[in-house]
């Protein structure tokens, strides 16, 4: 889900509780396929014929794969999440996810050199009514 409609959805407290699990998720999956490959691994010194060799690479190949790709994902939500919040505290009063989303556009990001297009949030505080963007 992108962060502007969740955020306007459950508010930023409840969708950054749901984007942690989520992350969580896809870490407790890495670790069970990293259990799978190693206990094939273990298991290719074996006594076993052609067939069940082969089956064992293409498990552990679709294991590795499964597990790098669950990092990948871990990494991407946790550290978007983590940046967001750190973006979520209004400068004027200092209230710490009090806002509501009042327009998100896809832009290309300030700082980026290679040009990649990043997604901006226009908030507004609840509770002095200070306005900013945040870049997701």
């Amino acid at each position: 889900m992108e962060p502007a409609a969740g955020i306007r959805k459950l508010g930023f407290k409840r969708w950054f509780e749901r984007e942690l699990i989520e992350s969580h998720v896809y870490l407790v999956t890495f670790f069970l396929c990293l259990v799978l490959v190693i206990a094939l691994f273990e298991q290719l010194g074996a006594r076993a014929g052609g067939f069940e060799h082969a089956f064992m690479y293409a498990a552990m190949l679709g294991g590795g794969a499964t597990g790098i790709f669950s990092l990948n994902r871990y990494i991407a939500i946790l550290f978007r999440a983590l940046r967001l919040a750190e973006r979520s505290t209004c400068k004027n009063c200092g209230a710490y996810a009090r806002f509501s989303v009042l327009d998100s556009a896809r832009g290309p990001a300030e700082d980026a050199a290679d040009g990649r297009d990043e997604v901006w949030l226009k908030l507004r505080c609840t509770t002095c009514g200070h306005e900013w963007t945040m870049a997701t």
